[in-house]
C-alpha cells in the first residue's frame, strides 16, 4: 500500500494561472499543479538548491526531484507542441506568514504584508 502524500507548503498561488500561444489555436492543454509551479519558481527562478526547496516546501529532497522532473516534462510538452498551460490544483497549503528562513528572500509573498503590518503597529 502506498504511503499517503504529504501536503506541500507553497509561498502563494501564482498571479497568472493560464498561458497560451499567440496566433495558434490550441486544442489541448497541460495543467501544472501548484507544487510543480512552486518547485520551478524556487529552483529555476530563485536559483536555490533542491535541499533548500525541500525545506521551504516541507517535503523530502527526492520528492522535490520527482516534482521538478514532472514539471519540466509538462513545460517541454507545452513549448514543443504549442499547448495551453494552466496552473492549479494539487495537495498544497499556502504559507500563512513569513517564516524566519524567508527573512532574506527577495520574493517572499509576505514581505509586503509584513511591511504593512509593521506600519500599522507604528501608527498605534
Amino acid at each position: 500500500m502506498a504511503r499517503p502524500q504529504k501536503r506541500r507548503c507553497i509561498c502563494s498561488v501564482p498571479r497568472n494561472s493560464e498561458f497560451q500561444p499567440q496566433d495558434c489555436p490550441w486544442t489541448d492543454s497541460v495543467n501544472l499543479t501548484y507544487d510543480e509551479y512552486e518547485t520551478i519558481r524556487i529552483l529555476d527562478y530563485e536559483h536555490q538548491t533542491q535541499e533548500q526547496c525541500a525545506q521551504k516546501m516541507d517535503i523530502s529532497r527526492p520528492t522535490v526531484t520527482r516534482i521538478y522532473d514532472e514539471a519540466r516534462r509538462k513545460i517541454a510538452d507545452v513549448l514543443v507542441h504549442g499547448k495551453r498551460l494552466t496552473i492549479g490544483g494539487g495537495d498544497v497549503f499556502v504559507c500563512p506568514r513569513m517564516r524566519p528562513e524567508c527573512a532574506n528572500e527577495r520574493h517572499c509573498c509576505h514581505k509586503s504584508e509584513g511591511a504593512a503590518d509593521a506600519a500599522e503597529r507604528e501608527e498605534e
